[in-house]
């Protein structure tokens, strides 16, 4: 009986290491939190779209990534559109709608979002510090890739520094 227990445990052993070394030989597919170069393409052929990719670059630039001047550079592409929205019959300022993606360099979307209508503020000192909705929506695209940033950190079992 106890040579037979032996026997099953050697055999589970080697279905084990046979089942982990074929899991991880595969090649695996770029995790969020692994990103750190990033290629900004441009998200429409307005001015105001232009000025966003610039925006855009500066905030990701101040948020732990370095944005490259080539696609070849680049660990992902950050691609999307950018719509400006008249406001409304109470006026306000113009709303923007952002539609964007983030794609890794063999094409694998990696993270997407799509934001937009009235940018409604209930903090009193934020909104008067309030001007630019299109400096907004860059700031909110970085936050929320951030965000997504973490939570794959967070995933794949690496500690995450605030």
């Amino acid at each position: 009986m106890r040579e037979l227990t032996m026997v099953l445990f050697v055999a589970l052993g080697l279905i084990a290491s046979n089942v982990y070394a074929k899991t991880y030989s595969q090649p695996q597919a770029m995790a969020l939190h692994g990103l750190h170069k990033i290629y900004v393409e441009d998200m429409g052929t307005s001015p105001e779209a232009a000025r966003f990719r610039l925006l855009l670059e500066d905030q990701l630039s101040g948020n732990g990534f370095t944005v490259v001047a080539k696609r070849e550079e680049a660990d992902a592409v950050l691609g999307g559109a950018v719509s400006l929205v008249e406001p409304g019959v109470f006026g306000g300022p113009m709303d923007i709608n952002l539609t964007a993606r983030l794609n890794s360099s063999d094409g694998t979307r990696l993270w997407s979002v799509n934001t937009g209508g009235q940018i409604v503020i209930f903090n009193p000192v934020s909104s008067l510090k309030f001007k630019d909705p299109i400096e907004y929506r860059a700031r909110e695209l970085v936050r929320k890739l951030v965000q997504a940033r973490r939570q794959s950190a967070r995933a794949a079992g690496i500690k995450v520094i605030k």
